[in-house]
């Protein structure tokens, strides 16, 4: 790729009817927020229009949508947006399609198009509650259990609990410098006594 440069990254269009909540929003129902978060998009901007949707009644259901860069920021505007209204979550992971556009630096080369799947993330926000048979829901103020596959929240230890001295068995004994030198038989045969002068010399 040493005679190519990287022109353009151009990311697949999603529609409402494509998001994968099929079991909580019908696809006939189509009156819901939709607020698709990119890596450039300023966090306070679009939780403040979101919020102002809420409490006029435009809507009661929204969906935080973003992929790539734009991840961190999706999940971000939903915990921000938790502290301020009774929201009902679920939370579905998918990917999207980008197609790299590679244009070449010499003559008789031609363009480079590489597909690629980039995860996404859609973060569904109700103020209705949601029907009990849809997998991992999320109730209003309590923490979430998305990432654990047995229903419980993962736990992560601290790691000073597990490193212990069974987990360094080969440590050597740090010893101090006056003890090293009593204890060390090369360096006590090293200082031999000289022989004294015979007298006649």
């Amino acid at each position: 790729m040493m005679h190519y440069r990287k022109a353009e990254n151009v990311e697949r269009e999603l529609s409402k009817s494509e998001l994968p909540f099929d079991d909580c929003v019908p696809k006939t129902q189509k009156d819901f927020l939709w607020m698709q978060v990119k890596g450039g998009t300023k966090v306070s901007n679009v939780i403040e229009y979101a919020q102002a949707a809420l409490n006029k009644g435009e809507h009661r259901c929204l969906v935080w949508s973003g992929s790539g860069g734009g991840v961190v920021k999706t999940i971000s505007c939903a915990e921000v947006l938790k502290r301020t209204h009774p929201l009902y979550q679920v939370t579905r992971m998918a990917y999207n399609s980008v197609e790299e556009h590679w244009k070449p630096q010499m003559d008789g080369l031609e363009e480079i198009i590489v597909n690629r799947q980039i995860p996404s993330i859609h973060i569904l926000m109700s103020l209705d509650e949601l029907p009990e048979s849809v997998q991992g829901v999320q109730k209003p103020n309590t923490t979430s259990d998305y990432w654990q596959d047995n229903g419980t929240p993962a736990r992560t230890q601290p790691r000073q609990h597990q490193q212990g001295a069974a987990s360094r068995p080969n440590k050597r004994p740090r010893y101090g410098r006056n003890k090293q030198q009593q204890g060390n038989p090369e360096r006590s045969t090293e200082q031999l006594p000289v022989p004294a002068p015979s007298p006649g010399q």
